[in-house]
């Protein structure tokens, strides 16, 4: 598949309803961002808006990345005048509720999705029958096919056979390529076969002998198998033999996470010896911040009520004396999250040791009870523990949950848990990530690795396919 050419996995339709405003055209604007920088890059100036009754219609394809922070922003205008407002959206909020509504003081916005990539895997064994020869007298094409998907704007290639020396009568190794992929899970839309003669040069210089566009409707009505190759410059370019086509249900991740709401819980640490990395300033976000805005903030998008639960150990807050405390539960998005943990800070005394072992269990009780969804708990800790000995026991336990914890801690701490964590039997339910201290890109790397974390997890507990 060529690197510039991204299978766009998720449609997205817009339809827009006007308040008292009856405009004679509509024009859309669409933009997007893939990190927390307030800079949107444009993906398309204008999307043509369709008048249906009373409301108007459009449709967008986009590629979905678990591993980034997508958000979207709808810009309106119509009759060729100004913007009259605009509206933000996050893809993986609407992958999880599959319709939500946005309004402003002009109109409102019904945003719905629907996976494009759908897990439906397609079998299929080419054979090539008396194929264009463009090797002249003394040599034979070494043919190999290409395989294209139209989404709407263009041609993009998704699979790619191997060639075959010498040979115009070919049969090529079977594979599998996802419906979605060839053809938005349409079975009467084509795709697209391309038929050439492979060249050794660097750069190679192949030569074109046919192509066709076909159907999986096509295919399945046909009872030769047989297809003709089609090429402008000559009459008879040879023929395309489907040997052995079969449909195959398949999980993927994508779909899976469609389905699979994700809890998230945050523990921070508040001792004295963290007091310093606790500060506000205006200048710039602490280490806590950061991690809220980079990390918790995208993983919320996949709970439904894009929220996520916050507690503190390791100090009390508004004199309470226990292992653990609630700073936000089920705030009202990152915001909301982000405020509790600020008006917290003039309430809790810090401490002076971390027990760790009662916040993971904490964790699996949240788990049991948000089954079959999938739980994550952070511990963002900067202190040795003082629970070694609970904690060890704590990994010797097999849980058989969705679920995974992760600690995060600074370079300069890791040694202590990094030792614990390894040398036990903890299922990899634990894992071990850390960061360096007033280092800027440290927690953009982090972000990466947890989420490479979290996928594998989930693809392992529910058994989806690599």
């Amino acid at each position: 598949m060529k690197q510039d050419c991204i299978f766009k996995n998720i449609s997205v339709q817009i339809t827009l309803n006007f308040k008292e405003l009856k405009p004679k055209e509509v024009k859309l604007s669409l933009a997007y961002k893939e990190s927390n920088e307030q800079i949107f890059k444009i993906l398309k100036n204008v999307l043509k808006m369709n008048k249906e009754n009373e409301n108007w219609k459009t449709t967008f394809n986009t590629h979905f990345d678990f591993h980034k922070f997508q958000t979207y922003r709808i810009d309106i205008s119509f009759d060729d005048k100004a913007s009259i407002g605009s509206l933000d959206f996050q893809l993986g909020e609407l992958l999880q509720k599959e319709n939500l509504v946005k309004e402003n003081t002009y109109y409102s916005i019904q945003l719905q999705s629907q996976l494009i990539l759908q897990g439906n895997l397609v079998f299929q064994h080419w054979s090539g029958i008396k194929l264009l020869n463009t090797d002249g007298l003394f040599s034979k094409s070494d043919p190999f096919l290409q395989f294209y998907q139209w989404d709407g704007e263009q041609w993009n290639q998704i699979h790619q056979t191997e060639y075959i020396e010498n040979n115009l009568n070919p049969t090529w190794i079977p594979f599998q390529l996802d419906m979605g992929l060839m053809n938005f899970q349409d079975q009467s839309k084509n795709f697209k076969i391309e038929c050439w003669d492979h060249s050794k040069k660097n750069p190679p210089k192949h030569k074109y002998i046919g192509s066709l566009e076909i159907s999986i409707f096509d295919i399945l009505s046909s009872q030769s198998k047989i297809f003709e190759l089609q090429n402008p410059n000559h009459t008879s370019c040879g023929q395309l033999k489907l040997l052995s086509f079969q449909i195959n249900p398949n999980r993927n991740f994508l779909n899976q996470l469609k389905k699979t709401q994700i809890q998230t819980n945050i523990f921070f640490e508040f001792t004295k010896n963290s007091m310093k990395f606790h500060q506000i300033s205006h200048q710039q976000l602490n280490i806590f911040q950061q991690f809220m805005i980079m990390i918790g903030q995208q993983l919320f998008q996949y709970n439904q009520s894009n929220s996520g639960k916050l507690f503190g150990f390791g100090g009390n807050y508004q004199q309470t004396n226990k292992d653990y405390f609630e700073i936000s539960k089920n705030s009202n998005g990152i915001q909301g999250i982000c405020s509790d943990y600020t008006k917290c800070l003039k309430d809790i005394t810090f401490g002076n040791k971390v027990q760790v072992t009662p916040a993971l269990f904490e964790i699996v009780k949240q788990s049991e009870l948000f089954k079959p969804n999938f739980t994550i708990g952070f511990l963002l800790i900067l202190e040795e523990i003082g629970d070694e000995d609970k904690f060890k026991l704590f990994l010797n336990h097999q849980l058989i949950l969705p679920i995974i914890m992760i600690f995060i801690t600074l370079k300069e701490n890791v040694n202590q848990i990094s030792s614990i964590i390894n040398s036990q039997n903890n299922m990899n339910k634990v894992r071990l990530c850390s960061i360096k201290e007033n280092d800027n890109k440290s927690i953009q790397i982090l972000r990466e690795e947890i989420f490479t974390i979290i996928e594998q997890e989930i693809r392992e507990f529910y058994n989806i396919n690599l």
